[in-house]
């Protein structure tokens, strides 16, 4: 992504999990990092 995380990018995570969209997602690890993890 090459810029710094915002808030919002958290918060779009956060919203998706706690929506209807989501009823099946349990126990999983989401790295909301812009991609950093993979390019290690």
């Amino acid at each position: 992504m090459r810029r710094p995380g915002r808030p919002d990018d958290v918060a779009n995570m956060v919203q998706f999990l706690a929506s209807d969209a989501s009823p099946w997602i349990t126990g999983q690890v989401y790295p909301v990092n812009g991609g950093f993890t993979f390019a290690l």
